[in-house]
């Protein structure tokens, strides 16, 4: 990818809306602060119970308490008491299994851009567990479908657009992470960061001035400052000189830009299960054609979605180093 692949809206309009009321920020606020990710990785894993959550994130129970039934109300986890057993589980429903390719698309990118101490801890592969067939994860128009190339994609203003407050649960969190779980960790401190979100959110419509992005997402400029820093730290973005060179503006990275897929991925789910259908605030469009875009995490080998029950990684190992034994991704 290159700097194209940053889609622009038309001039004009309430950039407000635009970044707040997005697909990306009213997903966000549902499945994307820092703990609600672990949560739900450790539930991808095959984690269905308080204890276990408990002891793998060393999460406080309050908060644990409060994010559960938060995914509850929101759909993706449902409480049940299994016939043959006295406590609860807390078990994926459909809304909360079409996130697993979600997340796979983000273990991808730490894979790609984790530091260079922990490349090797993410050097994951990924394969059918009925087959043996490896599968590579992507983003397509639907099952069986195109792939999704930025520079033939706009995006275009619906009728549900309007500014929204940010989520209560917006600051940056400390977690420890969890031996053993070589998926979603070094992500969660910049997607699950609400500020930090809403900046890759303006960037990837075009808005790279640090008064627009203020204005935009409504940051006060001392936690702008803050994430801007911290996303440099990250070489998500890089502050650069304008084409003009007038002014200094924000512009992503090659890390930043691969964080496309998983916000086109947000964006799908966003559309299957939060949106009304006949209001959109966003909508992805095919440039040429004004075709509307619905994406869904597939494997690009076979066009099939992907199947959160039989997905597996492997730890791909070195030359000369023989694999280790593959584990669930799911």
């Amino acid at each position: 990818m290159n700097q194209e692949t940053e889609t622009s809206l038309a001039p004009g309009g309430d950039t407000r809306a635009r970044v707040t009321g997005s697909p990306w920020a009213i997903a966000h606020a549902v499945i994307g602060d820092t703990w609600t990710q672990l949560i739900l990785r450790e539930a991808f894993f095959g984690v269905r119970r308080f204890t276990d959550w408990s002891r793998n994130l060393g999460i406080p129970r309050s908060v644990l308490t409060d994010r559960l039934q938060r995914l509850c109300e929101a759909g993706v986890l449902e409480k049940r008491v299994p016939s043959n057993a006295k406590r609860a589980e807390y078990r994926l429903t459909a809304k909360g299994q079409d996130l697993c390719g979600a997340a796979i698309l983000q273990s991808i990118w730490e894979r790609d851009h984790a530091s260079s101490a922990m490349q090797r801890r993410y050097a994951l592969s990924f394969y059918d567990a009925r087959t043996n067939q490896p599968i590579r994860p992507g983003v397509l128009d639907a099952p069986h479908g195109r792939t999704i190339d930025a520079r033939d994609m706009t995006i275009v203003e619906g009728p549900g657009l309007a500014a929204r407050a940010p989520p209560d649960k917006r600051r940056l969190s400390s977690s420890r992470m969890s031996p053993g779980r070589p998926m979603i960790e070094r992500s969660v401190n910049i997607i699950g960061d609400y500020w930090s979100w809403a900046v890759i959110g303006s960037l990837f419509l075009g808005i790279r001035r640090f008064d627009d992005i203020a204005t935009a997402t409504g940051m006060a400029p001392n936690i702008l400052s803050d994430r801007l820093t911290r996303l440099s730290h990250e070489k998500v973005l890089a502050r650069v000189r304008s084409a003009n060179d007038r002014y200094h503006e924000y512009r992503l990275t090659q890390a930043g830009l691969d964080l496309y897929p998983l916000i086109v991925a947000i964006y799908g789910w966003f559309e299957r299960w939060l949106c009304e259908f006949d209001r959109p605030p966003l909508q992805l469009v095919r440039r040429a054609t004004g075709e509307p875009i619905s994406p869904v995490v597939c494997d690009l080998l076979t066009g099939k979605p992907i199947n959160w029950r039989y997905v597996r990684w492997r730890l791909e190992a070195p030359s000369g180093v023989r694999s280790r034994p593959s584990q669930s991704a799911a």
